[in-house]
C-alpha cells in the first residue's frame, strides 16, 4: 500500500506539472494565496 500512495503522489506531481507549492500559515506562498495547503494563483473562498 505504501508504494501505491507514493506512486499516486508522484503521478499527481506530474499531472500538476510539479508547480504546486505546499503551504501553511508557517510556510506562506511566495506568489498567490494558500488554498487548502496548496499555493493558488487565485484567491480561494472556503465554504
Amino acid at each position: 500500500m505504501k508504494n501505491l500512495k507514493k506512486l499516486s503522489r508522484e503521478t499527481a506531481k506530474q499531472i500538476n506539472g510539479g508547480a504546486t507549492e505546499r503551504c501553511s500559515e508557517h510556510n506562506p506562498c511566495s506568489v498567490g494565496w494558500c488554498c487548502n495547503g496548496i499555493c493558488s494563483p487565485h484567491i480561494c473562498i472556503e465554504f
